[in-house]
């Protein structure tokens, strides 16, 4: 539980205030919100000028200006502090999506001294889709945040329900070393050992169950921000840090040796979502950030990112080739090694501006972590290969509603009487099947990058968004069920479960550069499956660690408090 007593600094907002009144009238700073509101205002509009003194042309002007639009729809809408504090994490959904899709692309594609449509061949289409599909998303969220029946009833009844279940209740810092440990090794034997192909899926319900813990391998970097889920909070000590150091450099090695960097780059990402989160929320003061600490700490992570980091990624990429012809253990030796070759990753990283892919090409950022969470790319390519297919396409609509039904058991299948071959629907990704459908060769199996744009033009026509407007107001209704807000006086007690932080990587980029911004249908197999399955084992974790735990303690534990949700806030 977390409750914060109206501050002088941190001006009282009202969850009840359509726009977030404030009711204290005494302020001695800003809060970081509106900070945030007007720097990125004024670092976008700077952005756009000098994309369009340095690299004039009629598509660049367009995407700029689709830029400008989007944000100033972000900061009317989106940036608001009612929204952020009662419908906390589906905002974040909006604002991550606003921030990959237009500010870091404005902002960085200059940083690297390249347009906003650099390599992009359908810009027009990209910004254009972009843009419908967040004034969609923007729709979905008033139709959501003023739907008294979703907000009134539904939600209290299931966070009611929640409540019994522990899912509001703090985890101690025990049971979060050992939901992250759990998750680690999970991580391990299933890149180490059961994984052949790292673009296959495991096979076996075994291996798959086991593979589902990977998720919660992150939990450990939590214990830094405990202010956001309810954690007894203290001094951070430096025997904390050494853990969590020491920790961070076990996910490098199953990272490396898997081969798979984005197993390490969503623990980083997903702490500095948190308190990027934190900060809108007032949780945390901004004015620390700025002492001469944290500024060389900053700037020795920036170098760290941008450095080791950088070329620990690109020497992941350059032994791709050999994944799945070597051990593991030799994978990791031989990208240590490629890591240590200066000389050939500066030719690998020439080689790659220079190179012309005739078929599929990701190109956008030459920063490979810009190039994870925020690579316009994606979108090109979707909607190129839509364009090439020229119409709605009936295969690949089929393809899109059999991954739907996939996400169902056998059982559940046969008893509903639906032929679906699972193994061959999940055996490739949207992005393959739509390369395969675009007249692409040796498509299967490459897991391809799609976006739900071009596969949902090529599947469904404009009507996608129609498609995205129904799945989006249902995910934003099951995210903000692990954000409970309660006020009492001048008390704002805000309560943010542990579930629904640990995946926040996910819910930043969901419809952005997550597995589910590859379709429009994957929005239903995430209500379907996707939080069913981590709510349920995060369930399993917490009562498994809280009886082991329990053994090796002798006093009672009073850290198992549970939260009794009221209904305080009129919605």
């Amino acid at each position: 539980m977390i409750s914060v007593k109206a501050n002088p600094s941190y001006p009282y907002i009202n969850p009840d205030s359509r726009q977030g009144e404030v009711t204290k009238s005494i302020k001695v700073k800003e809060p970081f919100l509106y900070v945030f509101k007007k720097w990125s205002s004024v670092i976008i509009a700077i952005a756009g000028i000098l994309q369009l003194l340095f690299f004039w042309s009629p598509a660049n002007l367009f995407s700029v200006s689709c830029v400008w639009l989007a944000w100033w729809l972000t900061d009317k809408f989106v940036l608001v502090s009612s929204k952020l504090s009662r419908f906390t994490l589906s905002t974040l959904i909006l604002l991550g999506y606003a921030i990959t899709q237009y500010f870091l692309p404005i902002v960085f594609t200059l940083v690297e001294g390249k347009e906003l449509v650099f390599n992009l061949k359908m810009p027009y289409d990209i910004f254009t889709h972009s843009l419908a599909a967040f004034v969609v998303m923007l729709i979905a969220h008033h139709l959501y945040t003023n739907n008294k029946l979703m907000n009134g009833i539904f939600r209290v009844k299931l966070q009611k329900f929640l409540t019994s279940k522990y899912f509001y209740t703090p985890p101690t810092d025990g049971q979060i070393w050992f939901i992250g440990i759990t998750g680690l090794v999970c991580m391990f034997v299933s890149y180490f050992f059961v994984k052949q192909d790292y673009n296959n899926y495991s096979e076996g319900s075994g291996n798959k169950f086991m593979e589902a813990f990977i998720p919660f391998t992150y939990a450990p970097y939590f214990l830094l921000l405990k202010e956001l889920y309810g954690g007894t909070t203290h001094k951070k000590t430096k025997k904390l840090y050494i853990q969590i150091i020491l920790f961070t450099v076990a996910l490098l090695a199953v990272g490396i040796g898997g081969n798979a960097r984005s197993l390490f780059i969503k623990g980083f990402v997903a702490a500095g979502i948190t308190y990027f989160l934190g900060l809108l929320l007032g949780r945390f003061n901004y004015e620390k950030i700025f002492t001469i600490k944290n500024v060389i700490i900053l700037a020795l992570g920036f170098v760290v990112v941008t450095g080791p980091l950088a070329d620990i990624a690109t020497a992941m990429v350059i032994v791709r080739g050999q994944r799945g012809s070597i051990s593991k253990m030799e994978m990791l030796v031989r990208t240590l090694e490629i890591f240590k070759d200066k000389d050939a990753i500066r030719a690998y990283k020439l080689a790659a501006v220079d190179r012309k892919v005739s078929e599929w090409d990701e190109h956008y950022f030459d920063n490979l972590f810009l190039a994870r969470f925020c690579n316009l790319k994606y979108n090109d390519a979707s909607l190129e290969l839509a364009d090439k297919i020229g119409e709605v396409d009936r295969e690949m609509r089929n393809y899109s509603i059999d991954r739907f039904w996939s996400t169902f058991p056998k059982p559940v299948l046969e008893f509903l009487h639906i032929d679906v071959n699972k193994d061959f629907v999940t055996s490739c990704s949207y992005g393959d099947y739509l390369f395969l459908r675009a007249g692409g060769y040796n498509a299967l199996g490459g897991f391809r990058t799609g976006q739900f744009a071009g596969t949902g033009m090529a599947a469904f026509g404009w009507w996608y968004l129609l498609i995205l407007l129904t799945g989006i107001v249902l995910a934003f209704f099951i995210f903000d069920l692990f954000v409970v807000h309660k006020v009492k006086g001048n008390y704002n007690t805000v309560y943010l479960s542990l579930i629904g932080l640990l995946p926040i990587t996910s819910t930043f980029t969901f419809m952005a550069s997550s597995s589910t911004s590859e379709s429009v249908m994957n929005i239903f197999n995430f209500l379907i499956r996707g939080w069913i399955q981590i709510s349920l084992l995060y369930f399993l974790l917490f009562i498994v660690s809280k009886k082991l735990l329990g053994l090796f303690s002798r006093k009672p534990n009073l850290a198992y408090r549970n939260v009794e949700i009221k209904r305080s806030v009129n919605y």
